[in-house]
Order: structure tokens, then C-alpha cells, then sequence
């Protein structure tokens, strides 16, 4: 760590990551109430309109485990304006972008940017303040990052309605080219020369190769790529379904979205005090309970009443909020496998699960036939990996690729 901060210093340091955090977040889910607008705009189908949220994932999935060990070798500010310079110009490329191949081009740069940004600004905090310290700036953060991102489909609906699908991309661009010269100008180094590791390609490698050897870390990780897979692809497949086929107005659909995402961050938020009432391990099975009350659910209401949407959607609020309790544990259960490398573990969950769901997104909006079919079938292929890897991991199986020990 870094000599002790001020008051001042603390404060300027949590406002300064709050500005990135915000604007990583909102990158993803401001401009999906726009969606069927900007389909008609570029004449494209339904597939490749929702290719813009995976080629952003794919993005952030290839960038994501590098900025880590680069900031330990070469500095924590000099990569993390380098990962917003490079989000900048693929955020500024969306704004003018005239075909699809284009804002494809443009949403993969911000994603390559967009993945630097978390891991290094969370670096950045512990860096700068003691393990305590850090761990309640970034509590304050996950109180704050929640309501911005339940917030952001609101704001980009009401963008859109009012002043086209461009605003949405126009804003996030605004954004992020005023967090890059605050930060350029204000932030401060947090990781000086002297306490840098010398980058060793070889022993990350090394690092990477026995994670991805271990069944014990990659069950968890199964898993919370299967939920989250899940709850992103009907958030990106319903802003079509609704608008396009079942008439649903651009004014009202934004609420729809809003409320899956507030499901499932009550479920996160409210995860912490229910592990201290009934501990892990119960919260977890109420999770799955509503996790698969709400998906079969949302199987047997689309098979029976494709077109009553609203009985659909309200079993994917169930879903969302089972969701949200269990990703936190098993995203935990991962990291503590292997404790010694927590930053490659951390760094192979989040790139595994975006580029897991990019995969899944693109495969079902290739099948889009307008009716929740696809996400059908989708959903039955997630629940029956889900149970399978589930079965392994408890029955705690150790002769299947265990590598535990370096």
C-alpha cells in the first residue's frame, strides 16, 4: 500500500472510480430499450442487433485477465488510462458508426477498453487504503453501482423516446471522455515503482494452466456462467420480443427491463444479512428453489401463453432474484479454491461467464422466430448443464481434474 491517504485523498480516490465504475456499467444496458430502433435503422436482423452486447462481452473477455498483471509490472494509472482511452474512441466510434459491422467494430474496442476498468479500479482502492478501509469504500460503491444500473434502461429509454437511439452512445461517449481527463489530470499513482513485480509471461501462463485444470474451480464457475447466461439473455432477447412482436410501447418497455435488473439486485443486496440469519449453504438452496421455481415457470407459461407476456416476465422476476443470491457464492467458491492466485481466478470467472453468455446470446438470437421458443430450448440446454455440473460438484469427485496444489 501506498503512504497513508488524507481525508481528501480518500474521498477524491472513491469519486474518481465511482466516475469509471459508472461508466462501465451504464455501457452495458443504457441503449437496450433501443434496440428494435436501431434494427430498423440499419436494416439488420434480430441476431445481429444483439450482437452488439456479446462483441462488447467478447471484448471485455480477451482484455480482462491482462490489465491485472500489466498494472502490477507498469502501474495502476498508466493501464487504467490506457483502458479508458481505448473505451473513448470505440465509445466515440458508436456515436458515428453508419453501419452494423461498424458499431460492432466500435462496441468490441469499448469492451476491450471496458475490461480494465473494474479490475484495475479495484486495485487502485486497495492500494490506496488499508484492507478494512478498502473493503468499506467498495461496500459504498456496490450500494451506489446498483441504482446507476437499475437506472440506466429508465435513462436510455427516455433518450431514445425523445432524442433518438444515438443519444444513448452519445452520452456514454460524453461520459467516458470527461472520466478520462478528470482521472489523466486528478487521479494519482497508487502503486509505486518500487513496490512493482518485473512482468513474467511464463508464470502467469503457469498460474492460468493449473486453474484451468481444476474441476473444483471451474464447477462454480459452471455455474454462475449458466444463471448468468440465463437471467442476461432474456434481458437482451425480451427488449426485441416485446417492442417488435408483442406491440409493447418504447415509452413502457424500459420499466419491464428495469424491474428484471431491480430483482435481481435486491437479491444481491439483501444477500449479505440473509447469510447472517440462516447462513450459506441455506441461503443457497432458497436461491436455487427460486432460481428453478421461476425457470420452469418461465418454460411452462411461454409453452402454454406465448403471448401473455406479463405471466412470463413475472417468472423471470423470480428467477432474476434467485439469481442474484446465488452468483455472489459460488463466484466465492471459486476464488477459494485456489487462494494463492485469487487475481487469475478472479479474472478467468469474469471472462469465462461473459464470454459463456456472448455465446449463449448469439446462438438463441440466431434462432429468433419471433416468440420466446428459442430462449425455451436455451433455458432447458442451461438448467440440464446446470444439474449435471451440480451433481459432480457435490459429490466432491477427486479424481476428475484436481490440481489443487501448484
Amino acid at each position: 500500500m501506498s503512504d497513508k491517504p488524507t481525508p481528501h485523498d480518500k474521498h477524491r480516490t472513491i469519486f474518481l472510480i465511482l466516475m469509471v465504475f459508472i461508466v462501465a456499467c451504464i455501457e452495458t444496458d443504457i441503449y437496450l430499450p433501443a434496440m428494435p430502433d436501431m434494427m430498423r435503422y440499419f436494416a439488420t436482423t434480430e441476431a445481429m442487433i444483439q450482437s452488439l452486447l456479446s462483441w462488447n462481452f467478447i471484448g471485455i473477455c480477451l482484455s480482462g485477465p491482462l490489465y491485472g498483471p500489466l498494472s502490477e509490472s507498469y502501474g495502476r494509472k498508466r493501464l487504467l488510462i490506457t483502458a479508458m482511452s481505448i473505451f473513448t474512441l470505440g465509445s466515440l466510434g458508436t456515436v458515428y458508426s453508419d453501419s452494423i459491422h461498424t458499431m460492432l467494430i466500435f462496441r468490441l474496442l469499448q469492451g476491450l477498453g471496458c475490461g480494465g476498468c473494474f479490475t484495475i479500479g479495484t486495485a487502485i482502492i486497495f492500494d490506496k487504503f488499508h484492507h478494512e478501509e478498502a473493503t468499506k469504500a467498495i461496500n459504498n460503491l456496490n450500494g451506489i453501482i446498483p441504482v446507476i444500473m437499475a437506472a440506466a434502461p429508465l435513462i436510455g429509454g427516455y433518450l431514445n423516446l425523445h432524442y433518438g437511439f444515438r443519444s444513448n452512445f452519445t452520452v456514454i461517449a460524453g461520459l467516458s471522455l470527461i472520466s478520462l481527463f478528470i482521472c489523466f489530470w486528478q487521479l494519482d499513482e497508487s502503486l509505486p515503482a518500487k513496490q512493482r513485480t518485473p512482468f513474467d509471461l511464463k508464470g502467469i501462463l503457469s498460474d492460468f494452466a493449473r486453474a484451468m485444470r481444476c474441476f473444483r474451480f471451474w464447477a462454480p464457475t459452471i455455474l454462475v456462467s449458466s444463471i448468468f447466461a440465463g437471467y442476461l439473455s432474456y434481458i437482451s432477447y425480451s427488449a426485441l420480443l416485446l417492442v417488435n412482436d408483442f406491440g409493447v410501447s418504447k415509452a413502457i418497455f424500459p420499466f419491464y427491463q428495469a424491474t428484471a435488473l431491480i430483482a435481481f439486485l435486491c437479491a444481491s443486496l439483501t444477500a449479505n444479512r440473509m447469510i447472517k440469519q440462516v447462513g450459506v449453504n441455506r441461503m443457497k438452496r432458497y436461491g436455487m428453489s427460486l432460481l428453478g421455481f421461476g425457470g420452469i415457470s418461465f418454460i411452462i407459461l411461454s409453452l402454454v401463453w406465448p403471448s401473455q407476456y406479463q405471466l412470463f416476465h413475472s417468472a423471470m422476476l423470480i428467477y432474476s432474484f434467485g439469481a442474484g443470491w446465488l452468483i455472489g457464492p459460488f463466484f466465492t467458491e471459486s476464488m477459494e479454491v485456489l487462494p494463492d492466485i485469487k487475481g487469475v481466478t478472479a479474472s478467468l470467472v469474469t471472462s469465462f461467464r461473459l464470454l459463456f453468455t456472448a455465446c449463449f446470446i448469439s446462438v438463441v438470437s440466431s434462432f429468433y422466430t419471433s416468440s420466446p421458443k428459442p430462449l425455451i430450448v436455451g433455458f432447458i440446454f442451461l438448467f440440464v448443464l446446470g444439474a449435471i455440473t451440480l451433481f459432480f460438484y457435490q459429490t466432491k469427485t477427486d479424481n476428475v481434474l484436481i490440481a489443487t496444489e501448484p
